[in-house]
């Protein structure tokens, strides 16, 4: 179930960079940053393009963009963390690590989404401890992130425990209602509780969600398998009751 939880992981990352675009705080009307007056305008111009085409779904079409912005502006360490989320959708691991860490050092561990997308990727390695920490210096930042949460859940749950990562998914779901991925590890959690019945109910959850999805087959196989072998445990038991 471990390895599971892994594959779903980063394919989730990647299928949802456009969304995390799109979810943070853009400025609204004429109001300018402190933050931005600082950029560079034509390094403020690749940034906008890149992120665009990114959110857009072409991580390969934002590279040279999200690149010349930081040729631009040497500190720029958003276009670094949207630099390193288009190389995760690209499968590009190594290179999405090190942008990660350079907006990470660049921003002097004050920017959430970089330490988010490393504890990801940490997860993914199976270097669960260090994926707990940056997920926890994230969450320092941004406490009611579903996504610094999630990660956070995962690390525990690769450490083994248990309790503190239904936790951390739980908070996760609180903050993320239709957010499907995190009942599977809510399911690979209190299997490893031998929760049988939460995990169905689990299962169940993901499913409504996401009925049709790349783990629906595999979750509805595991639902099924785990329902029979409850009935056929409550049959057993049923039939060793000393008579009265």
């Amino acid at each position: 179930m471990k390895t599971a939880a892994r594959v779903s992981l980063l394919l989730f990352a990647c299928l949802c960079a456009p969304l995390h675009f799109l979810a943070q705080p853009q400025p609204s009307g004429n109001v300018v940053s402190v933050r931005e007056l600082s950029i560079p305008p034509k390094a403020l111009r690749a940034f906008q393009q890149g992120a665009l085409l990114l959110a857009k779904g072409d991580p390969s079409g934002s590279l040279p963009d999200l690149q010349r912005a930081i040729a631009e502006f040497a500190g720029y360490y958003e276009a670094y963390y949207k630099l390193g989320l288009a190389y995760l959708k690209l499968w590009r691991i190594p290179e999405a690590e090190q942008a990660y860490r350079k907006s990470i050092e660049l921003s002097g561990g004050k920017y959430a989404q970089p330490l988010f997308g490393l504890s990801a990727i940490l997860n993914d390695q199976e270097k669960f401890a260090e994926a707990e920490s940056a997920a926890r210096q994230g969450l320092k930042l941004e406490p009611d992130s579903w996504r610094g949460n999630y990660y956070l859940g995962l690390a525990l749950f690769g450490l083994g425990r248990f309790e503190e990562a239904e936790t951390s998914a739980l908070e996760s779901v609180g903050a993320r209602l239709d957010f499907a991925e995190v009942h599977l590890l809510l399911a690979h959690i209190h299997g490893g509780q031998k929760n049988y019945h939460a995990l169905l109910n689990d299962l169940d959850d993901y499913l409504k969600l996401d009925p049709d999805g790349r783990a629906s087959a595999g979750a509805k196989a595991l639902r099924e398998k785990v329902q029979r072998a409850l009935d056929e445990t409550e049959s057993a038991s049923v039939l060793v009751q000393p008579m009265p």
